[in-house]
């Protein structure tokens, strides 16, 4: 299994400097993944619940690609999630295969439709047409990224003979995973997607409900003729201590909106216009369990999980105190008990399976170009 960190691209002390450190201290950690959140404008209660910070998710990571260049190290850059609806699909294919192309082919872009009706609203757009936006939008894309010249007639896009120029050095193009949960998901993962993102529950109930799920994605998968299995990605969120005593505790950022109360359970369902609770606990997670959690995302096919440390102010640690600390304490007590493995990753690509960064993911000032496997 790989191992990815998630970048505080939302944060507002994530910036000159403290981008250097936690880019130096991820490639002496060994990371193969860093991976990058994604919104455009929020409401006050996201902006105290959600990030105070949020950089606009491409030029983040373009940023941390020449970072990452500069200290000579190749991670995948990826996203949890990209909000494929939110940026004009042709732009947005540029913008992906510039970076693709300035990064030496380490794109995996982790798509989603979305779900903020209060940022679809203020983009001018029907949050209720994003499925459909989402599934053409990817069209439009790969369209552009695989032909020197294109044409496309549909909804939301309409151009004959025409290029976007510049074209990923990841081929046939930048691996697209997708972040959703339920059969129609599902169902265009195994059409379209090379894989899944979501969250991997530590309950039995979650567990055996994972399972379920996985056995209609490859069942979907077999029937649309695709080789191996869908590429799987999980994203995992935990405040690691080594202290039995704080083992446990639950740290709660963010707020909830005047008048509401904060529901049990999912906090994405709610009532059409009503606005969402935003708020995130960290569980304070003995380094032994999250071990126990890593290996057995690995024994249930998990090809990479990205972990997602806190960075808050904490007993007299700042930001980028906490973060390091937490990234130090991973590499102590986490990560030489798991099986990191560093085989060259392989997806289906149209029915062929295809090794999109190459024979080695770690090694590719050379060009990064995909073979077939």
């Amino acid at each position: 299994m790989k191992i990815g960190l998630m970048i505080p691209n939302y944060a507002r002390w994530f910036r000159d400097d403290a981008v250097w450190e936690v880019c130096a201290k991820a490639k002496e950690l060994g990371f193969d993944a860093l991976s990058f959140v994604d919104h455009v404008i929020i409401t006050k209660n996201q902006y105290a619940g959600m990030g105070n910070g949020y950089m606009e998710q491409y030029m983040a990571m373009a940023y941390v690609a020449a970072v990452t260049n500069a200290q000579g190290w190749k991670p995948i850059f990826t996203q949890t999630i990209n909000v494929i609806p939110y940026r004009n699909p042709i732009l947005q294919a540029k913008m992906a295969a510039t970076l693709d192309s300035l990064s030496g082919g380490r794109l995996m872009i982790g798509g989603g439709a979305g779900y903020i009706e209060q940022e679809f609203d203020a983009l001018g757009l029907d949050v209720t047409k994003r499925g459909e936006m989402t599934r053409e939008y990817v069209e439009i894309m790969k369209q552009l990224w695989q032909n020197q010249m294109t044409s496309f007639h549909g909804k939301y896009a309409n151009f004959d003979d025409m290029t976007i120029s510049v074209q990923p050095t990841t081929r046939p193009h930048p691996p697209i995973l997708y972040g959703s949960h339920g059969p129609g998901p599902r169902r265009d993962i195994a059409k379209i997607y090379q894989g899944s993102i979501g969250s991997f529950g530590q309950t039995e109930e979650s567990v055996v409900e994972f399972r379920n799920d996985m056995k209609d994605l490859d069942r979907r998968w077999k029937e649309n003729g695709r080789t191996g299995k869908p590429y799987l990605m999980a994203m995992d969120r935990a405040h690691l201590t080594t202290s039995n005593e704080e083992a446990g505790e639950v740290v709660t950022k963010g707020v909830v909106p005047q008048g509401q109360d904060r529901p049990q359970g999912s906090v994405l369902r709610v009532e059409e216009g009503q606005e969402r609770v935003y708020m995130s606990d960290y569980h304070l997670t003995h380094v032994d369990k999250f071990v126990d959690f890593l290996n057995r995302q690995e024994a249930e096919g998990i090809d990479m999980a990205v972990i997602w440390l806190p960075s808050y102010n904490f007993r007299g640690m700042t930001n980028l105190q906490l973060q390091l600390q937490q990234m130090d304490i991973l590499a102590e007590h986490v990560l030489p008990r798991i099986n990191q493995d560093k085989k060259p990753i392989e997806m289906d690509f149209d029915g062929k399976t295809v090794r999109p960064y190459g024979d080695d993911i770690h090694a590719m000032d050379k060009g990064g170009r995909a073979t077939v496997a």
